[in-house]
């Protein structure tokens, strides 16, 4: 198992290690997540960063460390209680049902379909138009209850392991719809040179907001009060906001 390893901030201005540190007697708190560009990058064995990182760094200070992992084994270690935070899951039924979550989420994401640029059209907003077009989507993402009612009727819909593939598949003309959202598929398109041949349709299937997720237990319901309380508080801050601005991220609305 990857050595667990400190959550690195550039700026610890506002809670740092007060209100929520851990008492020093406690093992630090144990975050996991996997690739959510701008939120939580990094690989197997080495120290994640992005927003979430610092966030909780913020909130927490050296009380929790954080640690990159695949996604399906992340989500196992919160629901047996290995770790104490997954990072950045859609709350969805489904889940709910396996871990318990943040009141508030921390960032959104529009899940739209992506098309080679001048053949947007293909996506109008029926999936009846799709029942029989190639199209892709990741194995492991939630793209909302529209799609999850509908897509059994994608008679050639792939399922794939990275944005970078389903992206590639598009642009060989393998497929002719991927299914994912700008803030993964952005970097990419840069990185492969695609950023002119692939685009964004419209309408969005739906927009999913992204949270904090906790073990069904005593003390994962005690944790994730104690972040809801700091959170609320953190996100009404000027240090929120410059995290936020440095990432990239659109800041959620505070309540009124």
């Amino acid at each position: 198992m990857p050595t667990r390893r400190l959550c690195i901030s550039a700026g610890l201005g506002w809670m740092g290690a007060q209100a929520l540190a851990q008492p020093a007697r406690q093992a630090p708190l144990r975050a996991v997540g996997s690739q959510f560009a701008r939120l939580f990058e990094g690989a197997e064995g080495q120290p994640p960063k992005g927003l979430a990182v610092d966030l909780l760094t913020q909130l927490f200070g050296d009380g929790v460390r954080c640690e990159w992992l695949p996604w399906p084994r992340a989500q196992l270690m919160i629901e047996q209680g290995e770790a104490d935070i997954l990072v950045g899951p859609y709350r969805t039924p489904e889940r709910e049902a396996r871990m318990l979550f943040s009141v508030r989420s921390f960032y959104s994401d529009a899940m739209v379909w992506y098309a080679r640029r001048g053949e947007e059209a293909r996506w109008s907003g029926e999936f009846s138009e799709l029942a029989q077009l190639p199209v892709a989507a990741m194995r492991g993402w939630a793209y909302g209850s529209r799609f999850e009612r509908l897509k059994t009727s994608l008679a050639q819909l792939t399922w794939v392991q990275s944005v970078d593939s389903g992206l590639q598949m598009l642009a060989r003309r393998r497929v002719e719809l991927f299914a994912a959202n700008d803030r993964n598929c952005q970097p990419v398109l840069q990185r492969l040179n695609l950023a002119d041949t692939i685009t964004r349709c419209s309408p969005p299937l739906d927009v999913l907001h992204g949270h904090m997720a906790f073990a069904r237990s005593a003390s994962g319901e005690a944790l994730s009060q104690r972040y809801d309380q700091a959170f609320e508080r953190w996100l009404r801050s000027a240090e929120a906001a410059e995290l936020y601005r440095r990432w990239g991220v659109d800041k959620p609305v505070t309540a009124a």
